[in-house]
């Protein structure tokens, strides 16, 4: 709000109306806009310490006009302003301590300039019993005849301080009646020096008092909005760490292109920085035309499992995530039990949420899905996050999921293609025709029995594939020689995990999945290629996958030997146990292939009683 006048002004209006018309409350009619937000405005526009625009007192003159149905209401007000000392202390010491409204005329300049920034005050001429008073209003504000009639029962009532008849007002100019500026002329009676001194003894003692008790009300006063800057401080401060946090966050959500540690890390953020208990992401199923529960945090593994395939179709328009998906407005709610939401919907059965935020996530001119946090009580509640601030910081997060999307779908089709380019040319190759698709589901039929997690097996069924795309920069006919190789031939063909590696790293994969390629001729004690790592230095897909390689290889043609039969291929598998292969893989493997887990991937199938129930290593 803009500030030019000091509420001492707004302060006498008021007093005017509730003295004489007990209707101080339809002041404000018009004025809803001016004070959202404030508490009470009728004692913020009491305080003198307060300044308000040139249109809120233009307001309150017109409502004070439809109150008394009195034009010359204004010239009232000025007038009992003085009369009934509303003009607070130090207006009083100005007036009164010269007991003469020829010297109180020569501090009126002083007085406007400190409490009004609406107008500049001239004083054309001044004598012992009257003067000349121009008032220059500033253009470009909202002013009218009130302002003049203001000053003017002002200027009337000074004398009257001194028990004297008010001043005669002649305004001679008007700018509100097509002049420049507003022209008085004032007359009164200029008091004795016996009626001064007189005056200045009688008021001494009352000027004094007064002034001690405007400083009291003052001190009271200040002492309020001591407390209440208090407050406001440490709510800017929670506001200002709230903001620092979202800021942080949206810098690192927007980096990370990974949709499974993008949700969890969104959400913890999220919820931390309004101060709520929970939170979830659904996304748009445009195929399903459904709302679809993706990740949620805060709440207990049981909690959240409930909520596990949770969907909401599109077309149930009194769902309330449905209708901010299709309003793309934010929703803030501190109260739920307001929105009367179904006690038999999952989410309110279940969670019972006492507070709601809910942010539309839109990308792209489109709402892709929705952020949603609740509160489960209201104990040591923050306050409320800017709701401009939230719905960037939701936007913020959408274009991070789109990119993840987008990333994700780009990655995928990248590999694909070089799966594809893979296979095929080791298809045109007899002796490794299907040895990528065999080595996978081998590693993942083995991951799978020895417990491993679901997405270290779905990296095994990504990446095991690819385990030999190096091998394409790698001259045909060195991988196809049927004698010895020479030593440069070898660092060729050792050279190929590292050009594999190369060929997929634009996908980004994890360090897992990049180590199954760059790590699958390593060994358990270390003397593998290229890194040299050793025993759990491993991870353990790259454990599984070189037992499947190898057993593959063992088990099929190669230039330079003829396929060892599945006896002799387990022999030499133990023989490595603890050397090249982890003996805990090898184990297992060996007790799969007896069980007859591969019979349908060896490349020659071997009869049942080449498959002893217990191998003895020779």
């Amino acid at each position: 709000m803009e500030r030019h006048n000091s509420c001492v002004n707004t302060r006498a209006i008021i007093t005017y109306i509730d003295h004489h018309y007990g209707r101080s409350e339809e002041l404000l009619l018009g004025l809803e806009g001016e004070f959202a937000g404030l508490g009470d405005p009728l004692l913020f526009l009491k305080d003198p310490n307060n300044w308000v625009s040139s249109k809120v007192c233009l307001r309150l003159y017109q409502n004070a006009r439809k109150i008394s149905e009195d034009e010359e209401v204004a010239f009232k007000i000025g007038f009992e302003s003085v009369t009934h000392k509303k003009l607070g202390y130090i207006q009083q010491i100005l007036l009164r301590a010269w007991a003469s409204p020829q010297r109180a005329m020569e501090r009126l300049k002083a007085i406007n300039d400190q409490f009004n920034r609406n107008k500049d005050l001239e004083i054309v001429s001044r004598g012992r019993e009257g003067a000349v008073v121009r008032l220059h209003w500033y253009k470009d504000l909202d002013l009218s005849r009130d302002f003049c009639l203001m000053n003017m029962g002002v200027y009337s009532a000074i004398p009257t301080i001194w028990g004297l008849p008010p001043t005669l007002v002649e305004e001679t100019r008007c700018r509100f009646q097509g002049a420049d500026f507003c022209e008085f002329s004032l007359s009164w009676k200029n008091p004795s020096i016996l009626h001064r001194l007189g005056v200045l003894r009688r008021t001494q003692r009352g000027l004094l008092s007064d002034t001690l008790a405007e400083m009291e009300r003052d001190k009271i006063l200040l002492r309020q909005k001591h407390s209440e800057v208090l407050a406001l401080n440490q709510d800017l401060q929670d506001r200002i760490g709230q903001l620092m946090s979202i800021q942080e966050a949206s810098g690192a959500i927007l980096s990370e292109l990974d949709c499974q540690r993008l949700y969890p890390s969104v959400l913890q953020m999220f919820v931390k920085a309004i101060g709520y208990s929970r939170g979830m992401i659904m996304l748009v199923d445009e195929k399903s035309g459904v709302l679809r529960y993706e990740e949620g945090v805060g709440a207990g593994a049981r909690e959240l499992q409930l909520l596990h395939g949770y969907t909401v179709p599109l077309s149930r328009a009194e769902n309330l995530l449905v209708r901010v998906t299709q309003s793309g407005q934010p929703l803030i709610c501190e109260d739920a039990s307001a929105l009367n939401l179904n006690p038999d919907n999952l989410i309110i059965r279940e969670y019972r949420p006492k507070s709601i935020v809910i942010l539309p996530l839109t990308a792209q001119g489109r709402v892709i899905g929705l952020l949603a946090a609740d509160r489960m009580d209201e104990a040591h509640a923050k306050p409320k996050v800017d709701r401009d601030y939230l719905e960037v910081f939701a936007n913020q997060v959408a274009l991070a999921i789109e990119n993840a999307r987008m990333y994700r779908d780009l990655r995928d089709s990248y590999l694909s293609t070089v799966q594809s380019l893979a296979l095929a040319l080791e298809a045109k190759d007899t002796y490794t025709r299907g040895h990528s698709e065999r080595v996978t589901e081998y590693a993942v039929r083995l991951a799978a029995r020895l417990s491993l997690h679901t997405d270290h097996l779905e990296q095994l069924r990504r990446v095991s594939i690819l385990h030999d795309i190096g091998k394409i920069g790698v001259d045909r006919a060195i991988l196809n020689k049927c004698g010895q190789l020479l030593e440069e031939e070898w660092e060729v063909i050792r050279e190929h995990p590292l050009r594999g590696q190369t060929i997929i790293a634009p996908l980004r994969l994890s360090y897992e999945e990049m180590a199954i390629v760059r790590n699958h001729h390593e060994r358990y004690d270390g003397q593998g290629y290229p890194d040299g790592l050793k025993g759990e230095q491993l991870p353990i897909q790259v454990r599984v996958i070189t037992v499947a390689d190898a057993f593959d290889a063992m088990t099929s043609n190669r230039p330079y030997r003829p396929s060892l039969d599945v006896r002799h291929a387990l022999r030499e598998m133990q023989n490595g146990a603890g050397k090249q292969f982890d003996p805990l893989v090898v184990d297992v493997f060996a007790d799969m292939v007896r069980a007859g887990d591969f019979r349908d991937l060896l490349v020659r199938p071997t009869p049942d009683d080449l498959l002893p129930r217990r191998l003895t290593v020779a």
